[in-house]
């Protein structure tokens, strides 16, 4: 049961004290070496909740609502980009869990809360799609897998100690079906790779997995054996909300630093804000920040329903995509060619922002899926109205 409004009320405002007073400080820091000082800060995320949001109270975290978590969400992305995507994932590892036995649940749900563990979904591969495109496979030898394959762009693969790799496994009757296998990071026959850094969202590490006759347990199944793919569409659609609301965040923090700077900026005498054009520019980014908030709203309600999202997911990430590239770019043009120079976080949250447009799928793979749902008759709304169109070729046929 998620926590009631004044309790998180109460929880948020020291948790977000703790961001802005000890982690955004630490911005210049994690910019200029490209490295999140988790050793000092894995604690007090720790101490302060934050790495068990989703957690279960009764495993030791904090139980938030899906629409209490996003507020956290955006605040991540406000503080650093960097910050966002490690607490971004490892709080993810909750999402799976929540279609695995109790055992399972018990086993993990209080480390990931404890931060002793971090479960990043291993699924993107560099030569295949997602879903049923991935190339991995583990074929069955007596009471082991025999795990083959390569995932990259894998986030916290740097100190993750367990592996949720989605790849298909060879079922007792011989057929290949998807699963979700746990890998631990010390199995003979798996290595991580270092890829290169991002343009943005510094700090943040994202490996790339290899396995070559990896041995694992045939116990390791995380959840139905040969029924993997439901709990990680199921995360992915969730994730994209999530990320929808890291681009809010961005877009929120972007309008502040544009009209605190569009009141103090003096051209001509005056300040910049009194020109028409640049009020252009603020109320532009208003308006697509606003239309973020009422889609993530309605998208959050009907996730702690438990209602099917995945519509919506997808729209949300497409419309979070579309105005966050206006509203940083409108950002940038309020501050001028000072907002290109690295003199304020205007130009971070410009290269942080793209991060978002790729995250868990790119644009097409969400036009694609909202189109498909569509022709299936899903819709963000209930029709009254059944329209029947007819063709020139019905009238005709009538006609004739």
């Amino acid at each position: 049961m998620a926590m009631d409004d004044r309790s998180f009320a109460e929880y948020r405002e020291k948790a977000f004290s703790f961001l802005w007073d000890e982690v955004a400080p630490l911005e210049e820091e994690i910019e200029r070496t490209e490295r999140i000082p988790r050793d000092v800060l894995w604690p007090k995320f720790r101490d302060t909740g934050q790495l068990g949001l989703l957690v279960p109270e009764e495993y030791g975290g904090m139980d938030l609502s899906e629409a209490q978590y996003l507020e956290f969400e955006k605040e991540w992305s406000k503080v650093h980009g960097g910050i966002r995507v490690l607490l971004h994932v490892h709080n993810g590892g909750a999402d799976v869990l929540k279609f695995v036995s109790e055992e399972q649940q018990k086993t993990f749900f209080p480390r990931i809360a404890r931060g002793e563990s971090s479960m990043p979904l291993g699924l993107t591969e560099p030569e295949g799609g997602t879903g049923r495109d991935i190339k991995a496979r583990a074929r069955r030898e007596g009471d082991h897998f025999i795990l083959n394959g390569t995932k990259h762009l894998i986030t916290n693969a740097d100190f993750a100690d367990v592996f949720c790799v989605v790849c298909w496994t060879e079922m007792a009757d011989g057929r290949y079906e998807i699963s979700n296998l746990l890998v631990e990071r010390d199995r003979k026959g798996f290595t991580i790779r270092d890829m290169k850094p991002c343009m943005g969202c510094k700090g943040a590490y994202h490996g790339r997995l290899l396995f070559d006759d990896c041995a694992v347990p045939v116990g390791n199944i995380l959840g139905e054996e040969g029924k993997g793919l439901e709990p990680t569409v199921y995360a992915l659609n969730v994730s994209r909300v999530r990320i929808a609301a890291n681009a809010l965040g961005t877009m929120e923090r972007c309008l502040d630093l544009a009209v605190e700077y569009a009141g103090k900026r003096l051209t001509f005498g005056k300040p910049i804000a009194e020109r028409q054009a640049v009020q252009r520019y603020l109320s532009e980014m208003a308006l697509d920040i606003y239309a973020l908030q009422c889609a993530l709203s309605d998208t959050a309600r009907k996730i702690d329903r438990g209602e099917n999202i995945l519509m919506e997911a997808n729209l949300c990430k497409l419309l979070a995509i579309e105005t966050e590239r206006r509203v940083t770019d409108n950002g940038l043009l309020v501050f001028g060619g000072i907002g290109y120079t690295g003199e304020y976080p205007i130009d971070r949250l410009y290269r942080d922002a793209r991060l978002n447009w790729l995250e868990e799928g790119t644009p097409t793979i969400h036009m694609m899926v909202a189109a498909r749902g569509l022709l299936a008759g899903q819709r963000t709304y209930r029709p009254f109205h059944q329209e029947n169109i007819e063709t020139s070729l019905d009238l005709a046929r009538k006609e004739g």
